[in-house]
């Protein structure tokens, strides 16, 4: 097989392999429910019954969106500790303008690292062929 045509052939294997991870494997309702129930218990530990947070869907992303009725010091502590969830970039009120610090869905991270693991990768293949020289 040609190089390029194994260059394609790989880098279509690791963007679709990543897809179906995060899709069919379900990578991504894994993240949801684990990171919903933390959100939860913290939300029954300061008593807030009220006050729903979800992660955002549709594309799925790091983001908690909280609902309810909170004081202005309430909205600000749940901001600051939903951010501290583990993998959650994001946390706001709904209705609150769209920040986009953390813009990229979860689909998009993971089609980024299996990209950037191909290319180190190939990149550490193409060292270590060249390094033997012209043994060929």
């Amino acid at each position: 097989m040609r190089p390029d045509r194994a260059f394609a052939v790989g880098l279509a294997a690791t963007l679709a392999s990543a897809l179906l991870w995060h899709g069919p494997g379900g990578a991504a309702d894994r993240f949801v429910t684990r990171a919903e129930r933390d959100v939860a218990e913290m939300l029954r530990y300061f008593e807030m019954d009220q006050v729903t947070g979800n992660i955002q869907r549709d594309p799925v992303a790091r983001r908690i969106i909280y609902t309810g009725p909170a004081d202005t010091f309430q909205r600000t502590e749940l901001v600051r500790l939903g951010e501290d969830v583990p993998g959650i970039g994001e946390a706001r009120w709904s209705p609150s303008p769209a920040t986009l610090r953390y813009p990229l869905p979860l689909a998009g991270e993971a089609v980024a690292m299996a990209l950037a693991a191909f290319l180190i990768g190939i990149t550490l293949a193409a060292i270590a062929f060249y390094a033997r020289g012209s043994d060929r």
